[in-house]
């Protein structure tokens, strides 16, 4: 564990430098979720599993003790015409009709400072799985995304606009965000 965290402060301390040098690295911002996640859980007693030491490769992390996976998702807040918005994304959705993960952790960054930590059962992403090239900047790759948005009130103006590309998860995250803040007792 000891490693983790170091690994982790390095990751954190180079992705400040980056901000600072006005250098955006989602890579590195990635990375950095990752291990945050990896050394959470296992500050939570878990035997974690992260990059080329994963048993099972479908997710980010892997949870040997519980046989459990989790992929980890993250995004930067940025300003869209209804305010302040992140999104996890997953491409084609895939990952979700295939069952590639038990659990998602959706780190929400703030320039270089994470916002808030989301949490959710595969079960509950469904839905996300289907495409909205509507709404998606790259809309052949990458159209299932989960909009947040720092703001209820700027949500509620996206999804007026956006009534048939709305999801019942997307609308409850936006609604109730401490619902699904920092749930680390889902796993396991």
């Amino acid at each position: 564990m000891k490693e983790l965290d170091e690994i982790k402060a390095h990751l954190e301390k180079i992705l400040r430098i980056l901000t600072d040098s006005s250098v955006e690295d989602s890579w590195i911002r990635k990375i950095y979720a990752e291990y945050l996640v990896a050394f959470e859980l296992a500050s939570r007693g878990h035997e974690v599993q992260i990059g080329t030491e994963r048993d099972v490769r479908s997710a980010d992390v892997y949870l040997p003790d519980l046989r459990k996976r989790v992929e980890v998702k993250s995004g930067i807040y940025e300003r869209d015409e209804y305010g302040m918005e992140t999104a996890a994304s997953f491409g084609n959705g895939g990952q979700i009709k295939k069952n590639k993960f038990d659990y998602c952790v959706f780190v929400a960054f703030d320039k270089n400072k994470i916002d808030r930590i989301f949490m959710f059962r595969s079960e509950e992403l469904k839905e996300v799985a289907r495409p909205r090239p509507q709404i998606a900047a790259h809309k052949e790759t990458n159209p299932c995304l989960l909009l947040f948005y720092k703001e209820h009130e700027d949500y509620k103006h996206f999804a007026g606009d956006h009534q048939k590309e709305k999801l019942q998860i997307e609308d409850d995250l936006n609604k109730n965000p401490r619902k699904y803040q920092d749930r680390w007792s889902i796993i396991g």
